[in-house]
């Protein structure tokens, strides 16, 4: 059970890091283009991830045998602890370089601690979702970058790239909600590769769960033929044992 709520609990955790790093590169993007975010409210989004980082830290803490050697070989989870980001934009909300920065670094402290969660790491590089997820990633990042720079000068419904952003969102995710709709080729074009690449990855996905599922499924089946197995020869040894007794006694 215990073990169970630890890859529930890692799989979140995974997800909500993965999901920030997307938020943060985005926001950063703004501030270095002099763009004004509409997404800046997602950044409250930084602080349950970071909240999340120190509960994950403190059992990691706590779990060392030798805690001042595991703080100084990990001292970038300090960064990916603190919303420093998220600081730095309150008190200088225009001081825009400083605040690009402080994203980059925050960033590189959340994707190392990425691959510290070394259960899902491990399950991504098995079933090769770590390149179906680097695909969907670069999909999505250069996605929203182009459709923002071919759509937005003819297209009044795509003023920034947060309206790209949420466009390729929709689109990966085939939902097509429509307030969003590609007037030029090009964003025609990348619309339907954004389209493709959602679908294979969620198909990939739900092949990569239920072969795992089988998987685990087979190893319980195995160790229940071992331990019948085990039980079996026992059970054997002691009637062979009752046999050669039986021997004796009529002897």
């Amino acid at each position: 059970m215990q073990r169970n709520f630890k890859i529930i609990f890692n799989a979140f955790l995974f997800i909500f890091l993965f999901a920030d790093i997307v938020f943060l590169i985005f926001i950063a993007l703004d501030f270095a283009l002099g763009l004004k975010p509409s997404i800046l409210g997602l950044i409250e989004f930084d602080i349950i991830v970071s909240l999340l980082i120190i509960f994950h830290s403190l059992f990691r803490i706590n779990k060392a045998k030798n805690k001042r050697h595991y703080l100084s070989e990990n001292w970038t989870d300090i960064f990916a602890m603190v919303p420093i980001a998220y600081i730095i934009l309150l008190l200088l909300p225009e001081a825009n370089l400083i605040v690009v920065v402080m994203f980059l670094i925050r960033m590189y402290a959340l994707f190392k601690y990425l691959f510290k969660i070394r259960d899902i790491i491990r399950f991504t590089e098995k079933t090769k979702l770590d390149v179906a997820t680097f695909v969907l990633l670069g999909t999505f990042i250069f996605g929203s970058l182009i459709f923002f720079w071919v759509e937005s000068p003819v297209n009044f419904e795509v003023t920034n790239i947060d309206d790209a952003a949420f466009f390729m969102i929709v689109s990966m995710s085939t939902t097509g909600y429509g307030n969003i709709v590609p007037i030029t080729g090009i964003g025609k074009l990348v619309s339907a590769i954004a389209i493709i690449v959602g679908v294979v990855y969620t198909g990939w996905v739900t092949a990569a769960i239920a072969s795992s599922l089988i998987e685990e499924l087979r190893k319980e089946r195995k160790e229940e033929i071992k331990i019948q197995n085990e039980a079996m020869k026992n059970v054997i040894k002691k009637l062979d044992k009752i046999e050669k007794e039986l021997e004796e006694i009529k002897k």
